[in-house]
């Protein structure tokens, strides 16, 4: 397994134990954990939308077509802080939805062939798990609710 990949999952840990620990507080109330895996699932979703940069500025796109990818990239993390700040009851659906939709941002766009093969299957299974965890912890919030 790559250093790569390794991080990749690593950082799948917060989206698989905050969860558990809403479920089962015991150091933070559950209220505390949303909030941190609320901002969590902010910033990755902002670092994923960021891993765009390097292949824009490749020569790989071109430059009017990078332009409109450049705030594509950048509207992602901006709605989801606005999704955070002025929906939080549909933070966690609407986060799914924009990791999906990332993810299809890089197929339409072409920036997904310029990953390696590996990678792609890496951000596949990632924004899998990371969508499954997001449906599943806004499930337990609105049955316990």
């Amino acid at each position: 397994m790559s250093r790569l990949s390794v991080l990749g999952y690593a950082g799948l840990i917060p989206f698989i134990t905050l969860p558990l620990l809403y479920l089962y507080p015991f150091y933070l109330s559950a209220d505390q954990t949303l909030e941190l895996y609320s901002f969590y699932s902010a910033l990755i979703l902002g670092f994923m939308a960021g891993v765009l940069w390097p292949v824009l500025h490749s020569n790989a796109v071109k430059p009017l077509k990078n332009q409109r990818l450049a705030l594509v990239a950048v509207t992602f993390p901006v709605l989801s802080i606005f999704t955070l700040l002025l929906a939080s009851e549909y933070f966690l659906p609407a986060q799914a939805c924009l990791y999906v939709l990332l993810r299809l941002a890089e197929y339409r766009s072409g920036i997904n062939r310029q990953y390696q093969t590996q990678y792609r299957a890496l951000r596949n299974h990632l924004t899998v798990v990371v969508c499954i965890s997001h449906l599943l912890l806004y499930y337990l919030l609105t049955a316990a609710g």
